[in-house]
């Protein structure tokens, strides 16, 4: 009897143990990336706007459908001529989403997004293209007078030299002191 008793409790507690290491394998953290393609937009602020609202509205999805989720690192990437750059990164655990669901100050921004996805142009409007800075003006020299004739330098035929340098002369194994033959 003793022995059916501790077998029983010995299969209990190992049932037990699987059961509760199961459930804390299920809370986990999770990484989304979504792609926002921004070619019709033309203003990178309106794309980060875009790209917070979308980030917000995917980590509410995830915490509501996902219980066990304790952590998201979320990844929104903006597309536009064919460049694929991210522009900002959330990491944000159930319990500060909890606390605020804002994510500012969670949330990591890419600047150099505008830059790569060439948002850059904002500032110079595109009607109006660039115009190269001009050089200052050299006035052309005066025309020559119809009385001269203008004068052609002539090569000079200058005597041949002989080179100055010697070929290399590389040392023999008669020439070595240091080897003595036997």
């Amino acid at each position: 009897m003793n022995l059916y008793y501790h077998i029983f409790w010995s299969t209990v507690l190992i049932l037990a143990s699987i059961l509760t290491t199961n459930k804390t394998t299920l809370a986990s953290a999770k990484n989304t990336s979504l792609l926002i393609d921004s070619n019709n937009n033309n203003s990178y602020k309106i794309l980060v706007e875009q790209a917070e609202n979308l980030a917000k509205n995917k980590i509410n999805q995830e915490f509501k459908n996902n219980p066990e989720i304790t952590e998201i690192t979320i990844t929104i990437l903006g597309e536009r001529q064919s460049q694929i750059v991210p522009i900002l990164r959330s990491k944000i655990s159930r319990a500060e989403w909890q606390k605020n669901a804002e994510i500012d100050n969670l949330t990591r921004y890419f600047a150099d997004a505008k830059y790569l996805l060439n948002f850059d142009s904002e500032t110079t409007p595109k009607t109006q293209p660039k115009t190269p800075e001009s050089s200052p003006q050299i006035p052309a020299p005066p025309p020559p007078s119809p009385d001269t004739q203008p004068i052609v330098p002539q090569p000079q035929k200058s005597p041949q030299r002989q080179p100055t340098s010697k070929p290399p002369i590389f040392p023999s194994d008669e020439d070595d002191p240091k080897e003595i033959d036997d």
